[in-house]
């Protein structure tokens, strides 16, 4: 399917395309029709052929995106009622001292911009920092917002 669309879009015959990709047509046409796969070096050549660079991209599991949701719940939190620092300043206190909580007391004392600025962010390297955030352990989130949260996490 995703050779088949390539094809079409760059505009090409089966014969044209796999001139330009150095291939013949009766595999193009097994590539096309599922009967063979191409290796993946074949197939980042047919779809440079056809114009496109391809990239790779991480897929967010459901407890990523969970947590990416539940995060951006807290951050809409903090907007409307900044005073949260506070608390989760008293939370950070209480917390045995690791890396993510070091950080978080930096980000607290930050103010408002730096909390929801990591809360917000959908950088990988940010996903352990987030699930350790010190607003999770007050429950600032009410339950049922948490749970459907975690249901649209589901895909439900």
């Amino acid at each position: 399917m995703l050779l088949r669309s390539a094809r079409r879009r760059a505009g090409f015959t089966q014969i044209v395309w796999a001139a330009r990709a150095k291939t013949s047509a009766p595999a193009i046409s097994a590539y096309e029709n599922g009967a063979r796969q191409p290796r993946a070096d074949v197939l980042l050549r047919l779809l440079g052929a056809a114009g496109l660079e391809p990239a790779l991209v991480t897929s967010a599991t459901r407890n990523d995106r969970y947590v990416d949701m539940y995060c951006d719940e807290v951050a809409d939190l903090v907007r409307r009622d900044p005073a949260l620092l506070e608390r989760g300043a008293k939370e950070l206190r209480r917390m045995r001292t690791s890396d993510n909580v070091e950080v978080w007391r930096h980000l607290v004392r930050a103010g408002p911009s730096a909390v929801i600025a990591v809360l917000t962010s959908r950088d990988p390297e940010a996903r352990g920092l987030k699930a350790d955030n010190p607003f999770a352990r007050l429950g600032v989130v009410d339950e049922e917002t948490r749970l459907e949260l975690l249901d649209q996490a589901r895909g439900r």
